[in-house]
């Protein structure tokens, strides 16, 4: 938490802000309250970040991040200190949604020391900028080693959105890489591209191989495709499902429950002025969780492990880029439907980016808005 000066100590000492969103304490802490359950969590600057796109802990507690117009991956130590120097930095083309994208650690980074990040690569004469992903070892002392690039996708047509790109290990030991559309629909429909879909990789000592038992054969990485722009994914600890965030261009965001060889195309009846359904699509369809319009661009999502909060436990929770809300969901016993949903307004300390949860049970969240951004912890008041 930020230092305050002697002069202000005293006058401070008796502030206590009451907004409708909850208590700003003297110590420049956010008061809120779930009110569903009656939880009441503290909101805090965990470190100033520049647009923390994407971050990752590591088991001994250093957690890395990307910024993502600077092509910068940073770390911050354990005990909560953020390093001058950058782990490294990636060339990368930072136009609208381009820039660095996804961050994850290898399962076994305490042998391997193995950082995976998806950026997107800046063109050069002959060659277009493209998404790419790529791995790299860090040291104790947070030096990075040779990049080694596993995968590239070009961005032939020249369009700035649908970056998509991000990058989760699932439990199997599998790797799972989404990629935007371009924003070109077509892409997304299309088994012989690798837009507008999730994938499962093989990760080897040599780079990536499409994994066994993909739904459209054991050469094609595809596991679920008709997606737009998927921000973010994770799993679900009770069934090991996957959860993603989808949005833009215009309307009808989703959150989807990612199924093998589903395709996650526009929902039957949305209502997209200027947009016609396309139909007799040849792959079964699978309606969203959720569905958003206007838009509000659901981004980092999560769900709850943890003994901080025991009433929020194995609930999903994700941020939205245009309201800076906390969403938490709550889904039925098949883990199929969703039961309940309740957006939360975090005040100034808005949750736009990337979300995770550390096994203590906080929460951290990657917001922007007054600086170039911040890296926020949501605790219980006991914590």
């Amino acid at each position: 938490m930020n230092d305050i000066g002697a002069s202000m100590r005293p006058f401070l000492a008796l502030l206590i802000m009451v907004l409708g969103f909850g208590m700003v304490t003297a110590q420049g802490e956010t008061s809120l309250q779930d009110e569903a359950t009656g939880t009441t969590y503290i909101l805090e600057e965990y470190v100033p970040a520049n647009f923390p796109v994407g971050m990752v802990f590591a088991p001994d507690g250093r957690l890395f991040y990307n910024e993502k117009t600077t092509g910068n991956v940073r770390v911050v130590s354990a005990d909560g200190v953020l390093q001058v120097e950058p782990v490294i930095t990636l060339p990368t083309n930072a136009l609208q949604e381009r820039g660095m994208l996804g961050i994850e650690i290898s399962p076994t980074f305490e042998e391997d020391h193995l950082l995976y990040v998806m950026h997107t690569a800046e063109g050069t004469a002959s060659d277009y900028p493209a998404n790419r992903l790529v791995r790299f070892t860090v040291d104790e002392n947070n030096q990075a080693g040779e990049v080694e690039e596993l995968l590239r996708f070009p961005v032939t047509n020249g369009l700035l959105l649908h970056n998509g790109g991000n990058i989760h290990f699932g439990a199997s030991g599998h790797l799972f890489v989404t990629l935007g559309d371009y924003g070109d629909s077509f892409n997304a429909q299309d088994l012989e591209t690798p837009q507008g879909a999730i994938h499962r990789y093989t990760v080897t000592e040599n780079g990536l191989i499409p994994a066994r038992g993909n739904p459209f054969g054991d050469d094609n990485s595809i596991y679920g495709y008709g997606l737009r722009n998927p921000f973010d994914f994770t799993f679900d600890p009770l069934t090991g499902n996957i959860v993603a965030t989808e949005n833009g261009p215009s309307c009808d965001d989703e959150v989807n429950l990612i199924l093998p060889g589903f395709n996650y195309g526009w929902r039957e009846n949305y209502d997209c002025p200027g947009m016609n359904p396309v139909e007799g699509m040849p792959h079964p369809y699978r309606a969203p969780l959720l569905s958003f319009t206007p838009t509000i661009a659901p981004a980092g999502i999560t769900f709850y492990e943890g003994e901080m909060f025991p009433e929020w436990q194995d609930d999903l929770f994700f941020c939205d880029w245009n309201f800076g809300r906390l969403h938490r969901v709550v889904l039925d016993e098949s883990r199929t439907s969703v039961q309940e949903t309740y957006p939360s307004d975090l005040g100034t300390q808005q949750c736009r980016l990337d979300l995770v949860v550390v096994p203590d049970g906080a929460l951290y969240f990657g917001t922007v808005g007054t600086g170039n951004g911040t890296i926020v912890r949501l605790s219980s008041q006991s914590d």
